[in-house]
């Protein structure tokens, strides 16, 4: 049967050989989407998205069907932030949704980063979770910039305090939920998407392993606050015009706003 919370340590071979395929196959990602102009890019946008979407069909199907896995809704269903945001920015490339854009850029990005560098495999390490588990948060991190090169989506002003707000809210909401699983469905596991039951078990200086709920939850809303300041200031120092109709305005066509707005 599987193993929870599996963690990856950086004294891993396959530590090292997953991170370094995951950021080269992303770039590569990138460099092809570069290249790409019109309706072939339009297309193969569609066909990411249909992939991606396909990946989470194909691993809940696995989940319940492999006969050496124990689902459970304690632990497989797509709740965490990561496993929502790979939805929609599957459903994204069909869409072009610049709410979904900001929201999928922020946090599917930060998730996506953290997780590839310090792994935890909620639901195990069999060979197929962890393939589906790189593939999800590398795509998070990069499918972001393609949206932003290729089809010129931007973060409006003040777009990282929206994102913060939302996933407060989200992140709130999902204590309660994990709740209800737990008294609802007793079990040897306790539900704890988005991690609002208990810390994480990775080595991270955000992390405080000792402190109980609620209070362990107060330096993570500050590393998302810095996380999302960093990467909007990222997004535009790279990008800091729109591209035609389809971009998000940044205050005015062509203009740059502050790196903190």
């Amino acid at each position: 049967m599987n193993r929870y919370d599996v963690v990856i340590h950086m004294n891993e071979p396959r530590y090292w050989v997953m991170l370094g395929l995951s950021f080269l196959v992303g770039l590569a990602l990138v460099r092809r989407f570069n290249g790409l102009k019109g309706e072939a890019k339009d297309r193969g946008l569609v066909q990411m998205g249909a992939v991606l979407l396909t990946l989470q069909v194909g691993y809940q199907i696995y989940m319940v069907l492999d006969p050496h896995f124990e689902y459970s809704i304690h632990r497989s269903l797509p709740l965490h932030f990561c496993g929502i945001n790979i939805w929609l920015l599957g459903l994204n490339c069909f869409w072009r949704n610049r709410w979904v854009f900001l929201f999928t850029a922020f946090m599917g990005t930060i998730g996506g980063f953290h997780a590839i560098l310090t792994p935890q495999l909620t639901v195990g390490d069999a060979f197929p979770i962890l393939v589906h588990y790189y593939i999800n948060h590398a795509a998070l991190v990069f499918v972001p910039i393609v949206m932003a090169q290729a089809y010129g989506m931007r973060f409006p002003e003040w777009g990282w305090v929206k994102v913060y707000l939302m996933a407060a809210g989200a992140s709130t909401v999902m204590a309660g939920i994990n709740h209800s699983i737990n008294v609802c469905f007793p079990s040897d596991v306790v539900a704890n998407y988005m991690y609002m039951t208990e810390p994480p078990k990775v080595d991270n200086p955000f992390v405080f392993h000792d402190w109980a709920w609620p209070w362990y939850v107060v330096p993570l809303h500050v590393a998302l606050v810095l996380h999302l300041l960093l990467l909007n200031a990222l997004y535009r120092w790279r990008l800091p015009s729109g591209r035609g109709g389809e971009a998000w305005s940044d205050g005015q066509r062509g203009g740059r706003l502050p790196l903190w707005k």
